[in-house]
């Protein structure tokens, strides 16, 4: 007698719980029979159709990265386009990077808005997750569309080397990670000053802040990489005066 197979459309509650789970522990925090059990399955099923707890999670971020990636190619690709050739302006490329992921961020409130808050928060929470099998998967996930960015800042910011160019574009990230994580936090934080769901906002000000930080010049290399003074602290005395100059010559 055949088993029978899982329903296809199990994966999507899989899907759905996981994302939620993943979101509210992490990759390390999250386990398996919770996200079974939210999703009213057995672990057989999650096995069946993701064959691994690394792989449920490769496709959580499939999922919900890859449409905003896509986006993303897609925008840039028309900036260049118009272009012809010429440098995008900066703001236009920086409102490209963050119009998709706060276009899924305004969906807190009204008709899927628990999706919404679940996708932005698993993006922050996944940016900001130490796990090192966690940012092996992003990496990957985030692979073309990272470079394709990096390509079109780098035509837009020539003064910039390659470090500045790098630094610049993980504080962006992280900053909008940030908010995304934990907008409560920030909203306390600012008592009602600033509100994460307002992204019109949350977008104009995150590109002027960084269009500043771009344009400002290249750190000097000469500030960079200074080796730090090697000291044998086996020839250091208290005083902090190496042994050797204290000791009585002949």
């Amino acid at each position: 007698m055949n088993r029978a197979l899982p329903p296809p459309e199990s994966t999507d509650r899989i899907l759905d719980a996981a994302e939620h789970v993943f979101a509210e522990r992490g990759f390390a925090g999250a386990s398996l029979r919770e996200i079974v059990g939210a999703a009213g399955v057995n672990l057989a099923t999650v096995y069946y159709h993701f064959h691994s707890k690394d792989g449920l999670m490769a496709a959580v971020l499939e999922r919900r990265f890859k449409p905003l990636q896509d986006q993303t190619l897609a925008r840039l690709r028309e900036l260049e386009a118009g272009a012809a050739g010429r440098a995008v302006p900066l703001a236009e490329l920086l409102e490209a990077m963050l119009e998709p992921p706060l276009r899924l961020a305004g969906r807190w409130d009204g008709e899927g808005a628990a999706e919404g808050r679940d996708a932005i928060r698993l993006i922050g929470r996944i940016v900001n997750d130490p796990d090192p099998k966690t940012q092996r998967l992003l990496q990957r996930q985030q692979r073309q569309v990272r470079a394709a960015c990096l390509a079109a800042l780098r035509r837009t910011l020539p003064h910039l080397g390659e470090p500045d160019l790098q630094w610049r574009f993980e504080f962006f990230w992280g900053a909008l990670a940030f908010v995304l994580c934990n907008p409560a936090k920030l909203e306390a934080m600012t008592e009602g000053v600033c509100d994460p769901a307002d992204t019109d906002a949350l977008q104009a000000q995150m590109v002027t802040c960084f269009a500043a930080g771009w344009r400002a010049p290249a750190v000097r290399a000469a500030g960079r990489h200074r080796p730090r003074p090697r000291r044998d602290r086996g020839r250091i005395d208290p005083s902090g005066v190496p042994r050797a100059d204290t000791r009585r010559h002949p």
